[in-house]
């Protein structure tokens, strides 16, 4: 298992990666159309939201036996998923330009923060596998 130092240093990685992507995609002419106005404000929210259940996780896996870690990764996957139908449900609600666009930018970006954490628990299971074997 990695520490938390590693694990944040790769998440922040992977955050200033996706904020990069952003800016590109902003400033090209043809892809304007395709970054809502408010993207920066959803990329702080999801990166804020994976630095918070980042840490948790590995608190937890400190305190916990190894045959409990795959129910933690997928409650981990659950709440991200929560949070962000519930940060969905409230901006919809208080009203925002662009809906659809909006919603797709959400999805887009939520969809790359659960890329890195399949991936990143990928490479855990195996490094935990290797330690059993």
């Amino acid at each position: 298992m990695n520490s938390l130092k590693s694990q944040l240093i790769k998440l922040l990685g992977f955050a200033v990666a996706i904020l990069v992507l952003i800016i590109i995609l902003d400033n090209l002419p043809f892809t304007q159309g395709a970054v809502h106005q408010r993207v920066y404000e959803i990329y702080t929210y999801l990166t804020v939201v994976s630095f918070i259940l980042s840490v948790g996780t590995f608190f937890i896996m400190q305190n916990s036996a190894q045959d409990s870690w795959t129910g933690l990764f997928m409650g981990v996957m659950v709440a991200r998923l929560l949070f962000t139908a519930g940060y969905i449900g409230i901006v919809l609600y208080l009203g925002v330009e662009g809906r659809l666009q909006w919603v797709i930018n959400v999805f887009i970006i939520y969809l790359l923060y659960m890329m890195f954490e399949i991936v990143g628990l990928i490479a855990n299971l195996r490094a935990i596998s290797q330690e059993a074997g």
